[in-house]
């Protein structure tokens, strides 16, 4: 497929979450808790590479443990770092995100202790090879200086602008990019509650780019020049639960992109990244996004595959069960597998699986901190993370075959010819 560079940032997303927003001067029991990178471009990367494209992230990575662990992370979900730049000093950014199980909703406190990218290291990158080039909107005066070298050095490249909030000089960077994604935020933030409103004033910004506006549940919106600058609405599909909205926003950009190396064109394409989205905040995380209509309806397995007290690893992702199917008196349910001790899966006893017998019956066991599980509410009742429950996923039983259940917001994959310059 197609190569794409991201530059911004990458950070370690520290995820708690709780069953209501606490209120202020109060103590709340988390009800699991995640460690996964994050940053915008990083998380747009994430995406893209599923769709197996080449995906290559330049920005600054430091050497601390956090730095090496986002690193290791980066590597395995297939994200190039030959281009990022690794200091010695310094501390990963970290974001430290209270993700409201109730609504969905996030409240995000980011801390820094890091300079941000330069222009120096991204001269030094060849940027001929790649076939899309998408920058964050920080850091404006360098960040000014890496779109009009690249627009220079390749004017008919591909190349795309996030702007999420409100930074110093951020009008500098607006005569040279193809492509802005404005936030909902921002637009707000500029004072405008009208999204077509805010799209008129900004053809007076960039009049030469394609804009995209997401607008969270009422979807997105598109103006494109070329389309004699009319304002498109893409509306929002109907979501069974708003699971995670974290880097909703990250996964409608990483859509648009792969859709337009794909050939389609923007109204296409920005429905597509539309739909991406919407299945991205009934699920927690990124995994898993870029699954075709035919494999979201593939079921997990057959009823017989369990026997009479029985739980079933399903779905892996880079070969590890992504939910586990648990089979107790005659009542069959499933759960994320996820470890509300520390975000991993739940280990399995070679021997045993994952339901072994106690005194007081049957639990579902994960075999690295002896945490146990009811099997059929998920609630920790032994271990580290005793009270907290797994994350249970919906499922459905048709015939002898089990099913994900709710899932209506999967996106047609598109495939195509990949532009090149």
């Amino acid at each position: 497929m197609a190569r794409i560079l991201g530059v911004g940032i990458a950070t370690l997303d520290i995820i708690n979450e709780v069953d209501n927003y606490p209120p202020e001067d109060s103590e709340v029991r988390a009800l699991a808790q995640h460690r996964r990178t994050g940053g915008n471009v990083v998380n747009m990367l994430t995406v893209l590479s599923q769709f197996d494209h080449q995906a290559h992230f330049a920005g600054v990575l430091t050497e601390d443990a956090d730095g090496r662990l986002i690193q290791e992370k980066l590597e395995r979900q297939g994200i190039d770092l030959s281009h990022a730049e690794r200091l010695g000093y310094g501390h990963a950014p970290t974001s430290y995100i209270t993700l409201n199980r109730a609504t969905g909703s996030r409240s995000i406190v980011h801390y820094r202790d890091l300079p941000e990218y330069t222009v120096s290291p991204f001269f030094k990158i060849d940027l001929a090879p790649f076939d899309w080039l998408h920058f964050e909107g920080r850091n404006c005066m360098d960040t000014a200086a890496m779109l009009a070298w690249a627009k220079k050095l390749h004017p008919g490249k591909p190349i795309s602008l996030e702007i999420e909030k409100e930074r110093p000089f951020l009008e500098q960077l607006f005569p040279f990019p193809d492509v802005v994604f404005f936030s909902r935020a921002f637009a707000q933030g500029r004072g405008f509650s009208d999204p077509e409103a805010f799209l008129a004033e900004v053809a007076s910004w960039v009049p030469q780019a394609v804009v995209v506006l997401g607008w969270g549940a009422e979807g997105a919106y598109l103006r494109d020049p070329a389309a004699d600058g009319v304002c498109q609405h893409i509306p929002s599909r109907p979501v069974a639960s708003v699971v995670d909205s974290v880097g909703a926003g990250d996964t409608l950009i990483a859509g648009v992109i792969h859709a337009r190396l794909s050939a389609h064109n923007w109204p296409e394409a920005v429905t597509f990244g539309a739909r991406l989205a919407e299945r991205k905040i009934a699920q927690s995380g990124f995994e898993d996004l870029a699954r075709t209509e035919a494999e979201t309806e593939a079921p997990l397995c057959r009823l017989d595959d369990l026997g009479p007290a029985d739980a079933l690893g399903v779905r892996p992702i880079q070969g590890i069960p992504s939910i586990v199917i648990v089979r107790t008196d005659n009542r069959i349910q499933a759960f994320a597998n996820v470890c509300p001790h520390n975000g991993s899966p739940l280990s399995r006893n070679a021997r045993r699986g994952y339901l072994v017998e106690r005194n007081a019956g049957r639990v579902l066991r994960c075999d690295v901190h002896n945490a146990h599980f009811d099997p059929q509410s998920g609630l920790c009742t032994k271990g580290p993370c005793a009270g907290h429950p797994l994350q249970p996923v919906a499922i459905r039983i048709a015939q002898d075959r089990i099913y994900l259940d709710g899932d209506v917001t999967a996106p047609q994959i598109m495939n195509g010819p990949v532009s090149s310059s």
